[in-house]
This record gives structure tokens, sequence and C-alpha cells, in this order.
């Protein structure tokens, strides 16, 4: 057996034995959804049994030519072993489906905490994800409390882009971890109950597996996060839907599974086909098309498909590689640079880790042979195949299976069926032949049955897709609509005042319409558990710890008769017996009131004490002593995000906004969602601070550290070009290589502002990591230099430090162990922000994970000398104020919150409100 797979350019696809497996395994997926059958979940295959025989390396064949992989002819049971394992994993359908308790609910509408609309559909067995993935997803869920181990289906709508998928990478990870924690767990039992009973072999378990389904470009947006995503717990498969309307494919679905039926519409914006239109076979050919086996170029639909194939490639690279993170393989010392972990073997021949120099670092050093990791197969593919950004929308109808009616035994008896098999036979929806000879079949015996109900998800990003919308053939077919009762609408600002859309509401009056946009949904507090915290913060010191800002009244004023509801966070929508909406169990606005009443007194008094010491004449004139050879003491620390690995309920992952007034603003990594905590500290002020904003700085390539850094750029290019003074401006965005190149390659998505980015990669050159900005240039970003240093965490983290003409200068160290190149490079800084992920007393955890402790993270601000200390990125397991002392000329150290916002000047007023923030946080866990 042998399949061909097309052949691709070498930069496109440097692809090594497993990668071409990965290639086929996908390629194969492709081509067994062809026609018009509907798209169902897959298990994953076992790789061993799916490539059982010999396989032609394709990095050996020559760009343009043809690659080929070989297959054993190996049946098993009759049946070829290739076949058996792509069948779709779906269990037979019995013509009859459990009745199980299902509904929809309203997981997040548009707020600042949750940019996007977010629907979960329940069912006991499952759960499937509906809507915008956004930024803010995952933490909403956590506030929610609401478990997403069973979501294996997730459905996005609309354009894909980083407003309705921003979030889904973050969510594929978490989801990843738990599957892995998951499958181990169960695989432990089956070896258990392997040892218990005595057999040869434990039970095989499988892993869980994720779906995605989407439009164009969902596969190209993951595999751009191919170089900082990789689990290798939980498979992972993209489905792109594409633009068809055709009344005859509605006979059957698009997806089904054993709980519901799905159909996928596509609509086109009216506005957008320029954007949208296939590019001509000549372009095709000036991007270098390559020719098929028989001499011909490919057809513009051949090299799309040949495109979709690789983007696929990568990303099962990226969730089912056999990539090992213990495997080394030997190289020279002059092949390896900081700050990849180097190996070597004693004299005995023993692995010990190498801290000796590179040659970069002492030309001078042996070039001895060491031990190095490869890096993951997803990072060894330099570039993607060229896309272009959708100007489609995909919305879809859903409804539960048909509901079959009561059966009656009296009936069946009376027409000679014997109680019992044939009983079950029939109530299955089989066929049975009584002992007289009668064939007798379910409907003889079966009372009507019942459509499933159902509901539809219509995303329109603005009034040029209203039109392909209302127009479309589903809406009269007697496949699609018998049992849809309601539509959720996720709708563009200003399309829900389009009056044809309306008067198509209002011809559709059976329907139930519910609308979420953020015309008609308040930006309320979303999520109750910090933005309480945050309140209990300003009681104890309002200077420093604003409340957040929201508006719990939606936008458009209210208007009477209007066709449909407003979308409320909670509101659940019951598919059976009938489509009912249920208000029951929205979730009602925090009641800041309630917050502020049930404040400790204690703390209270606590906070008066530190506020009339802060205010004092001898407290406020020692501090002007103390202080006056600072620069730019009014320089403000705004902390975003201060917990680390994922968001939390209490904390965001990494963001830190740096003011200095005369010089810009500067943001120090870029978690998921740091835009909406930009705008709950600033509110209205939020288009100014971005105007204003010169650098974003990124660590590392952990996704906790980097996931917001698109959004925040899509509005500060928003927000400048709107203004003649600042349209021309650009953002210096500083990295590692692996950050700007997914900023490059996702702009082939969408258009978020990166041609007016001005991306620096550092570099090391000389021994270290630098950047000088010529006099020109520090007039506009505000810094003279950025100087850096590799660190002990992961493949390129870097710890900086920012120095300013003024002689004012800011070291943040990123995630690390701590570092003395570190301490000399941010020598003297006015400001060290430093992490502090554990407590003294977890070293050991610190250690393994290459992050600092409290302690450790003050040692490196003493031997620095920084004047003023920041400790962030703690620990999401709780809540806490880190025990911390100082030494040293002026030397403070305090600790970050999440929505903080504290001047240089004030850090020692600060540490006077320390008694009454211990004591608001004593005891309280995560």
């Amino acid at each position: 057996m042998i399949i061909r797979l097309l052949s691709a350019k070498r930069s496109f696809s440097p692809f090594s034995d497993r990668g071409v497996r990965s290639f086929a395994h996908q390629f194969i997926g492709s081509k067994s959804r062809a026609g018009k059958r509907p798209w169902t979940p897959r298990k994953p295959p076992s790789l061993n049994r799916v490539f059982p025989g010999p396989v032609l390396k394709a990095d050996k064949l020559g760009a343009g030519s043809d690659y080929y992989i070989l297959f054993d002819e190996k049946k098993e049971n009759g049946v070829n072993s290739l076949a058996r394992v792509w069948k779709p994993y779906v269990k037979k359908d019995r013509g009859n489906f459990n009745k199980m308790k299902s509904w929809v609910q309203i997981l997040s509408t548009p707020t600042a905490d949750t940019p996007g609309t977010t629907l979960l559909l329940h069912f006991d067995n499952k759960r499937y994800l509906i809507g915008d993935v956004a930024e803010g997803t995952q933490r909403a869920a956590i506030q929610r409390k609401l478990g997403l181990s069973k979501v294996a289906d997730v459905f996005l709508t609309g354009t894909i882009g980083w407003g309705n998928s921003g979030g889904i990478l973050g969510m594929i990870l978490t989801l990843a971890d738990i599957a892995t924690v998951t499958w181990e767990e169960k695989k432990k039992a089956a070896e258990q109950t392997r040892a218990r009973k005595g057999l040869e072999q434990a039970e095989q378990v499988d892993k869980q597996f994720l779906n995605i389904h989407g439009g164009k470009n969902l596969t190209h947006l993951l595999a751009t996060a191919r170089r900082f995503v990789f689990r290798k717990g939980m498979p992972l498969y993209t489905n792109e839907f594409r633009p068809k309307s055709d009344a005859a494919s509605l006979v059957e679905p698009t997806f089904k599974d054993e709980q519901i039926k799905l159909w996928a519409v596509v609509l086109e914006s009216e506005k957008g086909t320029t954007r949208s239109r296939k590019r001509s076979h000549e372009e095709f050919s000036e991007e270098g098309a390559s020719t098929s086996i028989d001499g011909k170029q490919e057809t513009p639909e051949e090299q799309e498909d040949r495109y979709d194939q690789i983007r696929k490639s990568v990303v099962s690279a990226m969730f089912q590689s056999e990539w090992r993170l213990d495997a080394l393989v030997k190289k020279k010392l002059s092949e390896v640079q900081r700050p990849a972990a180097i190996f070597f073997r004693n004299d005995k021949g023993e692995i010990q880790k190498y801290y000796g120099p590179t040659l970069d670092e002492d030309p001078n050093t042996p070039n001895i042979d060491v031990l190095v990791r490869n890096p993951w197969p997803g990072a060894l593919i330099e570039t993607l195949p060229p896309t272009t950004p959708s100007a489609t929308s995909v919305c879809y109808f859903i409804k539960n299976h048909p509901q079959r009616g009561k059966f009656n035994p009296k009936v069946a008896k009376e027409l000679g069926v014997t109680p019992g098999s044939d009983f079950s036979k029939l109530t299955g929806g089989q066929s049975v032949t009584t002992a007289a000879g009668n064939v007798v079949t379910p409907d003889m015996v079966m009372a009507k049955g019942s459509e499933g109900g159902g509901f539809a998800v219509i995303e329109l990003p603005d009034t040029s897709f209203v039109g392909p919308l209302i127009s479309r053939p589903e809406w009269t077919s007697s496949h699609v609509m018998p049992g849809i009762g309601a539509v959720i609408w996720i709708l563009g600002p200003g399309v829900v005042q389009d009056s044809i859309l309306q008067a198509f509401m209002r011809g559709h009056s059976e329907l139930k319409h519910i609308v979420s946009c953020k015309d008609t949904c308040a930006n309320y507090l979303a999520l109750e558990s910090p933005a309480a915290a945050a309140i209990r913060l300003h009681l104890v010191d309002a200077e420093r710890f604003p409340i957040p800002k929201f508006c719990n009244d939606p936008p458009l004023p209210p208007v009477e008769n209007l066709p449909y509801t407003k979308a409320r966070l909670g509101q659940t929508i019951q598919l059976e017996p009938k489509v009912d909406i249920q208000d029951t169990s929205i979730i009602q606005y925090l009641d800041t009131a309630t917050v502020i009443k049930e404040a400790s007194s204690e703390v209270n008094e606590l906070a008066q004490t530190a506020r009339k010491e802060v205010t004092s004449a001898e407290f406020l004139a020692r501090l002007e002593e103390t202080q006056a050879d600072i620069p730019c003491k009014d320089a403000e620390v705004i902390t975003l995000g201060t917990g680390s690995a994922l968001p939390s309920k209490y904390r965001n992952v990494s963001a830190t906004l740096l003011r200095v007034p005369g010089y810009g603003n500067y943001l120090f990594d870029c978690g998921e969602n740091t835009l909406g905590q930009l705008f709950r500290v600033f509110g209205d002020d939020t288009p100014e601070i971005l105007r204003d904003l010169r650098v974003i700085w990124i660590s590392h390539l952990h996704a906790d550290h980097h996931l917001g850094t698109v959004r925040v750029i899509k509005e500060w290019a928003l927000e400048t070009a709107a203004t003649e003074s600042t349209r021309n401006n650009s953002l210096v965005v500083a990295s590692h290589d692996g950050m700007t190149n997914f900023l490059k390659e996702y702009s082939e998505v969408e258009d978020f502002g990166y041609e007016r980015i001005q991306p620096i990669v550092m570099e090391r050159k000389n021994g270290g990591y630098y950047h000088e900005f010529s006099e020109e240039q520090t007039q506009k970003v505000g810094l003279n230099s950025i100087k850096a240093c590799g660190v002990e965490h992961c493949h390129g983290a870097l710890a900086v430090a920012f120095n300013f003409p003024n002689g004012f200068k800011v070291a943040y160290s990123g995630d690390c162990r701590p570092s003395e190149r570190f301490v000399d490079i941010g020598r003297d800084a006015t400001l060290l922000i430093h992490e502090a992920t554990f407590d003294d007393e977890l070293k050991s955890d610190a250690i393994a994970k290459k992050h600092s402790t409290t302690s450790e993270a003050l040692g490196v601000g003493e031997r620095m000398n920084a004047r003023r200390i920041l400790l962030t990125h703690f620990s999401q397991r709780y809540q806490k104020i880190p025990v911390m002392k100082t030494e040293g000329k002026d030397q403070v150290a305090i600790v970050a919150f999440d929505y903080m916002r504290c001047k240089i000047e004030d850090f020692a007023k600060f540490e006077a409100f320390k008694p009454a923030l211990v004591k608001l946080y004593e005891g309280k866990n995560e």
C-alpha cells in the first residue's frame, strides 16, 4: 500500500522521520472526511499500528519532489490495519440516543474581563464550548467553578482572529495538562488491576482528545504557536469549515455524535469579496508552486490543500510528538549557545551538568564534546505556508437527536412479539420477526417521537453579514429547523441596531432571540473574586489600590418592544423536554456595598494607623531626604498580573506596566487579558495609556507571559491611528526571535498593526545581549539602551535592564533562578522587579521548576544594590504576604497585587501598610 503526499518546499517542511508520520496521520484524516458525510470525533490512533512498515525520510528528498510513505500490507482479522484504525470513533447508531439532561448556559458576555461570548453546552457525560474562546474565558470558568475536563469539542464562531480565539491556546494547555494527569492515573489503575488479576498486560488506556472546529485560518493560528506550545497528553484535531449554500447538503448534519447534530453555516461578507477571493493561478505560481508527479503545475486548490496538510502536520507535532525531554544529543561546545542546558560525561562516564563558559563567552575554552537537548519537533519548522485574512463568519444550528416515542407492549404482544429480547430490539430501533413469520417494525409499536430541542448560534461581526445570513436555506429547511427554539446572537458593534436584522427577528417570533454584544451587555465585574479583593485592598490604602472600573448599565438605553432579550451571565436555555429560557440561574452583579460592609474592623484599625504615619510631617520629611537622589521618583508601577503559570481566581498572569513621565509607558511581559486589566485600572483613560506605550518586553516564550500581546498591539494600533499626532508612531517589541516570528506569522491571519511594530530581537553579541538606541530613537522610545542576559528557566529566557537618559534604571527578572549575570547588568537599578514564585520553605520546588523564592529574590536586590524592589509572579496556590527582610541603604521591598498602582517615591508608604495587609490575608488560601 502506498500513499503519495504532495510535495512541499523544504523551507516549509523540514520533516524528520516522525514528522512524515505526523504528516501522513493528518493527511489520511483529512481524506477520510471527503464528501458530505458528517464530521465525527476521532479516537487517537496508535502510531505504531498505523505505521508498522518502513518510512522514507522526506528530508532526503529535494524540494519539489513527491513524498511517499510505504505501509505494510499487514491485515488484522482480515481488515487492513490502517483502515481499521482510522474508522471514525463513534458508537453504533442504534436508532435510539440516550435521553439525558441537556442545556446551554452563557459562560461569558462582553466585558473587560471577558471580551468574548462563550456558551457551555452541557450533557451528563460531555461538554461543548461554543462561541468565542477569547482571552479571559479560562479565568471565567474558574470563577464560575465550571470544570472543563469533559470538553472534547470546541466550536468557534465568527471570523478566526484574536478577538474570538485569543484564549484558545491557554485553554488547550490547561485541558492538556488535566488530560495528562487523568491519563496517567488511569494507566496506574490499569496496571494495578493487571497485577491484582495476574494478567499478562494491562488494559490499554486511550488518551483524551480534543477537536477544535472553526473557520479559515484556525489551523494556521494554532501552528503559529509551535515555538511555545508543546504537550503530549492530549492529541488535538482541527476542522475548518468552508462556505457552501447547497440546500441539498442540509439533509445530513455537518457534525454529529451521540449527543448532538450540528449544521455549520459559513457566511461570506458582502464587503469582503476582494479580501477573501481565491488567488489566481499566476499568483500561486509566483510563490513558487511545485509540480506534481506527471509534470503538471498544481492548481490553486491543490496547493491550498497541500498547505493545509502542512499546517495540520505542524499541529500534530505540537500535541502528538514522541519527543522526550530527557533525550540528549552530542554536539561540540562551539555549536551550543546559552541559555541551553549543557551536560557532559565525566571520567567515569556519568552525565553531569556543564557550568563552564561557552566559546562565545571565552574563546580560549576547549571545544569539548557536550550533550544538549534537541528542540521539540514543532519548533524545527521555520516558516508556515502563506495565508490571507478570512472574510467569513461561522455560525451553527445545533440540536439533540430525536427523542423516541413510548413503547406500547400491549400492541407488540397483539402482533405476536415475544416479551424479552425482541422488545429490546424494537425499542432500540430494530425490526423483529415473530414466530408466525411476520415482520414487526419499530413504528408499529412505538408512539410518534419528537424532534430534539436545539438552538442556533449566529455571530455577525458587522452589518455586511446580515444579508448573507437571512438568505440562508437553513431557515426554511425541514431537516434543520424542526426543534430549533432559540437563537443566540453574538454581534459586533452597531449590528444590533440594524433595521433589517431586527425585522428578521420579528419575522421569526416563534424563536426566542438572545443578543450578546457590547451594545446591550454591561461592563460588569465578571470576575467577582479579584474585584472583591481589590475593593478590600482599597479600604486599606485607597491611594495604591484603585477600585476596578466597571459599569452595570449597558451602553444602549432601554427600549420597549425589542424583538430580543439581552444576554446575561449564567442565563440557561433548557433543551428538553422543550426549549425554554431560564433566568433563575443568572449570576447577579457583585454587591460592592456588602463587600465594604463585611470589611474587617481590625484591618481597618491597622490601616488607619498606617495612614496617620505616612501623612505625618516627620515621615514625609525623612522620605524627602532619603529619596532626594532617586531619579524619576514620580514613575509609577502598575501590576496588571501577578500570578504564575495560568490565570487563577485572584491573580491574572504576568504583566507589569511602568509609566515614566516625560519618557513614556513600558510593558514588561503581557499575559492573557492584559488589555482587560488595563481597562479595569484606567477605564476611560486607557486610550491615553496606550497612545503613550513605547516598548513591550517579553522575557521568554512561556504562554503565561505573552498571550495578551496581540490584543494589546491591536488596541494600541487603533488608538494611535485615530490621532494625528500619534498615527505614525511605532511600537518596539523586544524579545527572543521566537516571539517576533510568532507575531509576524500571525499577522497573516488578521491585520493587528504588525506593520507598525519595530521588532528588536535580542541576539547574543560579544558575550551579552545589547541594543543601543540612537539619539533620534531615544527621543521616540525614551531609552538609551536595553541590556539583557540569559537566565536559568527555559530556552531563550532573558532578564533585562532598561536604561534611561537621566540615570533611571529598571531591572526585570522575568522567570528565573537567582542570577549573578542579572545582578551585574542591573547594578544600582532604581527599581528591581523580580519573580518570587515560592515561599522560602518551598526552595526545592523553586529549584526543580527553575524559579526563585522570596529570600532569593531579595538577595538579588541586595547584591544589585537596587533602591526599590517589587516582588511578583507568585504561585497561584494561595493569596499571601511573604515575610520579607531587606537591608542596605534606603532599600524598600514591596509585594505586588493585581490592579496595584505605586509610584517609586511611595514604596516606603506602602511598607507602612504591611501590618494591615498581613492581617487582611491572614489564613486566606485559594
